[in-house]
């Protein structure tokens, strides 16, 4: 009992040695300051331009009262759009703004809106071939006749694009759901001219009645609910938060490195013999110890950031965080006694790191090259949380790491 005892003030007494060397050295320092840093600049992006689109418009050689509306409309600030439209007073201002890059795509409308619109509703069904091909012959398609003597692709809107690429086709999709409002009406008011006999004889009336039932009858409400896998709905606040989903993926590869400068401390110590003095079969445990210490600093800071910054999601991610400390230590004493020398680990640190931003779902959620991605602690991590998966992969990959390189380590220390 009592040389247990010992043993534990022992290793204590040495977490805490460890644990202060640590802290008198300004690399790992820097690295922990880069936390709240981090942070605290996340906790300024919601009052800078949070879009993640950027597109041109701007209307043809005469503006009608319908495109006016319509660009004042899409122009207008709004928060919670990942879409910002910027008006240009004319056709080369659009282009030069899509080749300088300033703006991902341009849309160029036609002299006369309401014409597009017009045809638009007064296409007979037996000439549109189902309503995507309406969609599409708005956009600029050209491959019905039918609608194109309708006036449909004499008034199309224009597409200025530098690619013809999945963004390109997806913001098309998004310009056609804000311009369906006014479409609507076009619709409404070409249906209720043929069958005036059931409305006011007097067309202004007509078209004043629509406005009113039509403005009546908006819908201002969330139309979708949000929720994770395991069931917890996303708040209003979370919805437009997606500019700080990065961030949680971003402190998780902080303690890669972290971890990492740990390492290359460690291999310079062990140059000098500083643990010669130890018994080869304790070495591997003290090894391990020594990676543990700055690990569990940078953790505490990770998590403390999580929160301050609003991305964290309180005591529910804790377990999964906790189960991430000891595999992010597993991984890079794994990575460590692999590689053997300090050259050949520090070449392996940017290969890892950039397989960490890009295979895992830091950024997006690839599922490409599997095998790969099981290899990295962030995407067993990242996919743990919300319900997305289990906390088994996380908790096996963190004791598999960690014994493997506590037993290669021994195995080399013989």
């Amino acid at each position: 009992m009592e040389s247990r005892m010992r043993s534990i003030k022992k290793f204590f007494l040495w977490s805490f040695l460890l644990n202060r060397r640590f802290l008198k050295k300004p690399l790992f320092l820097f690295l922990l300051c880069l936390i709240p840093l981090t942070a605290l600049l996340a906790r300024r992006i919601p009052g800078e331009n949070t879009t993640l689109l950027s597109v041109g418009v701007c209307a043809g050689q005469t503006e009608d009262e319908l495109t006016s509306r319509v660009i004042a409309q899409l122009t207008h600030p709004d928060q919670s759009s990942t879409v910002r439209y910027i008006r240009y007073h004319n056709e080369k201002q659009l282009r030069q703004a899509v080749y300088d890059g300033d703006v991902r795509l341009g849309f160029l409308f036609p002299k006369d809106l309401s014409a597009l619109f017009s045809a638009f509703a007064a296409v007979p069904v037996s000439d549109t071939g189902g309503a995507l091909s309406i969609l599409g012959q708005a956009f600029g398609a050209s491959d019905s006749e039918a609608v194109d003597k309708k006036g449909m692709q004499k008034n199309a809107i224009r597409v200025i694009c530098g690619s013809n690429d999945i963004v390109t086709k997806m913001e098309k999709e998004q310009l056609f759901g804000k311009l369906y409002p006014e479409i609507e009406r076009y619709i409404l008011k070409a249906w209720m001219d043929v069958h005036a006999e059931g409305f006011s004889a007097d067309k202004e009336k007509r078209d004043a009645w629509l406005d009113r039932a039509l403005s009546d009858s908006t819908v201002t409400g969330n139309f979708f609910q949000l929720s994770y896998l395991n069931g917890d709905l996303i708040q209003d606040q979370e919805l437009n938060a997606y500019y700080l989903s990065p961030l949680r993926g971003l402190l998780a590869i902080t303690l890669i490195l972290i971890c990492f400068a740990a390492c290359l401390f460690l291999m310079q110590d062990n140059q000098r013999q500083l643990f010669v003095w130890l018994s080869p079969s304790l070495r591997p445990w003290l090894h391990y110890l020594y990676l543990l210490i700055p690990i569990l600093d940078g953790g505490l800071f990770v998590f403390i950031a999580l929160s301050v910054s609003g991305v964290g999601s309180g005591l529910s991610e804790l377990a999964p965080f906790l189960l991430y400390l000891p595999a992010v230590c597993g991984f890079s004493n794994l990575v460590r006694v692999l590689t053997g020398k300090m050259t050949l680990f520090s070449a392996s640190i940017p290969i890892i790191v950039m397989g960490c931003l890009f295979l895992t779902p830091v950024f997006f959620d690839l599922q490409i090259i599997p095998a790969l991605q099981a290899a990295l602690p962030t995407a067993f991590y990242l996919r743990s949380l919300h319900g997305t998966s289990t906390l088994l992969p996380l908790a096996l990959y963190a004791a598999i790491t960690s014994g493997a390189s506590v037993l290669i380590d021994w195995l080399k220390n013989r």
